[in-house]
């Protein structure tokens, strides 16, 4: 739990960080909204009960304008919230002004990594969608391996501002060294993330049995929590992923993660920070030294 507290008591000091992925949600709800709404009226979906509206070429091409920008504007706010946590650690103080400017400055960079991460996502769901069950597994360990290897992603288009594909191989050179802490960080936060939701889930279980005003409020609180518990772990993952890149490429742990244990990310062969240039240790047989979670 040292990396989450850490990641917590930098939040706790910038909590206007949690606003970013508020206002990702915002943007992408006026996008599908915007761009949805009136490609759904302009069909004949709705008046033929939905008969001849899947075959529409509208609505295809309507939905991947969608998934493209909702992808665009999800990878910049975490672009933000990493940037933010960028200034933290370098002695400033963001601000949500700062951070989004930190991200519209790496703009560039974050809209190719978009198209390469929806592709591969959506290659990725066309397999799990498979009635294959050898595929559907398939598809569960090629997603799982896809968010290990791209964990350290947003932090190297920020600082490094490389292409997509110099980034995912930037990440995986990273990865060589810091998979133990990547692996406990994902699975980490993920487990606090489901507990904290846990209030959220059993009051809509509540409210399913109660009247249909009670059903209402239950709903749209439970939800809502359950909203604020993945606006917080996403918060404070992109904390860490900044952390996790910052001491990786520089062999200096990030300001409040001293007690965190991530400086056992690196196994005991490591000689040396990964950075451009840096002739010192070889990258091969990255092992996990016991990092804390």
């Amino acid at each position: 739990m040292d990396t989450a507290k850490a990641s917590w008591a930098v939040l706790q000091h910038d909590r206007e960080l949690a606003v970013l992925p508020i206002l990702g949600a915002l943007a992408s709800i006026a996008v599908v909204l915007a761009v949805g709404l009136p490609i759904w009226l302009s069909t004949d979906g709705i008046d033929d009960g939905g008969s001849s509206a899947g075959s529409d070429p509208m609505l295809w091409i309507g939905g991947i304008i969608i998934l493209f920008a909702v992808t665009v504007i999800t990878v910049f706010f975490n672009a933000a919230v990493v940037s933010g946590a960028r200034e933290r650690f370098s002695g400033g103080d963001p601000t949500i002004s700062s951070a989004i400017k930190g991200a519209f400055s790496r703009f560039h960079v974050i809209v190719p990594w978009a198209i390469l991460a929806l592709t591969v996502g959506m290659i990725i769901r066309l397999i799990q969608s498979s009635d294959n069950i050898v595929a559907r597994i398939l598809g569960s360990l090629l997603s799982m391996a896809w968010g290990v290897l791209t964990f350290l992603v947003v932090p190297i288009l920020v600082v490094e501002q490389t292409g997509p594909f110099q980034s995912l191989s930037r990440s995986g050179e990273l990865l060589r060294h810091t998979w133990g802490e990547n692996l406990i960080a994902q699975v980490g936060f993920g487990i606090i993330g489901f507990v904290a939701a846990i209030p959220g889930i059993i009051i809509i279980a509540l409210g399913a049995s109660a009247g249909s005003v009670g059903a209402l409020v239950a709903i749209v609180i439970g939800f809502g929590w359950i909203a604020l518990v993945a606006v917080v772990v996403s918060t404070l993952t992109a904390i860490f992923q900044m952390a996790l890149y910052l001491y990786a490429t520089t062999g200096q742990v990030p300001m409040g993660f001293e007690q965190s244990g991530i400086s056992d990310t690196f196994n005991e062969r490591s000689q040396g920070p990964l950075m451009r240039g840096f002739g010192g240790g070889g990258l091969g047989g990255g092992g996990f030294g016991g990092g804390r979670f």
